[in-house]
């Protein structure tokens, strides 16, 4: 079996707006293949765009490592990209974090953002690994509590200490397991994603909101010439099993402008709820209390042109 290096690696955003993530901390630990410790960094960086203000609110538990002022004293990602490419594309190591996909995700943002070319790279996620084994859904610093691993010494949302708190839950999981971390990860294949894989959700989730902004528009309005009159003046919801297919979505909420009739996102009386299957007796029970009748959706579209 080829030893390996690992890197563990977390990021943390000033905001994600527009579904967009601004990094603006990227740590990381690269370990051996026994999981003891080489390097390790917090590399801060000026994330160049306003901060959530929840993030220094004092509410909840999030909060960054750092001050909005040392944040903005720091070098951009731009100025970091090598580093950061050079950290996830070396030959012969494994990348890993928890929750992943988030992180990939927002290495792709600050490609994106500024314009280079994006990181090819894919990472193992121990959060889907430990959800699969363990059938239990919990926040990394649970995890690291019920290893056994001394929380105290991390601070939440420091990046390098997510990261190390990371590795240590995987290094107690191997003694739990009597594993080493190169088998676990190669018996752990569907546990991977990579900047494609998360590229492709981005889009498609793109996509979804373009799509779903094109239903909105028409929401509560009423065709003032319809080309057809089969429904005219009738008013509609759209369930959300319904909306999920957000194209078919779209074309039902087109034809039934075309015949006259008025979708909205939510109606009180004098209107019917679109369903794909038949909705439980309890749900049609409430839906009646409000005023509201209930429509199959064959049975809407043999209404309408």
């Amino acid at each position: 079996m080829d030893c390996k290096n690992f890197v563990f690696f977390d990021c943390e955003c000033a905001n994600t707006f527009d579904g967009v993530g601004k990094i603006c901390s990227l740590g990381y630990v690269v370990c051996d293949s026994e999981l003891n410790v080489i390097e390790s960094e917090d590399v801060v960086m000026n994330p160049e765009c306003e901060f959530d203000w929840y993030l220094f609110s004092g509410k909840g538990d999030i909060k960054l490592a750092y001050s909005k002022d040392y944040f903005r004293t720091r070098p951009n990602y731009e100025r970091y990209y090598k580093a950061i490419k050079k950290l996830l594309t070396t030959g012969n190591r494994y990348i890993a974090g928890f929750a992943v996909g988030n992180d990939v995700g927002f290495v792709n943002d600050a490609c994106g953002r500024y314009n280079l070319p994006y990181i090819q790279f894919r990472a193992f996620d121990l959060e889907r690994y430990l959800e699969h084994k363990y059938n239990e859904k919990k926040k990394l610093v649970q995890w690291a509590e019920s290893f056994g691993v001394n929380v105290a010494k991390f601070q939440g949302h420091k990046s390098v200490d997510d990261a190390m708190m990371t590795m240590l839950c995987l290094k107690a999981e191997c003694m739990r397991s009597g594993m080493d971390a190169e088998q676990i990860l190669k018996d752990a294949k569907d546990c991977f994603v990579s900047n494609e894989q998360i590229l492709e959700q981005a889009a498609e989730r793109a996509y979804r909101r373009e799509v779903m902004a094109k239903i909105t528009r028409l929401y509560g309005k009423q065709s003032p010439k319809p080309r057809f009159k089969t429904v005219l003046g009738q008013r509609f919801e759209l369930d959300k099993k319904v909306l999920h297919d957000v194209d078919r979505a779209f074309e039902l909420v087109r034809r039934i402008y075309d015949n006259g009739g008025i979708v909205a996102e939510h109606i009180s009386g004098n209107g019917e709820v679109v369903f794909e299957d038949e909705p439980h007796p309890e749900h049609k029970k409430r839906l009646k209390s409000r005023g509201l009748g209930v429509i199959s959706l064959p049975d809407l579209e043999a209404k309408l042109k």
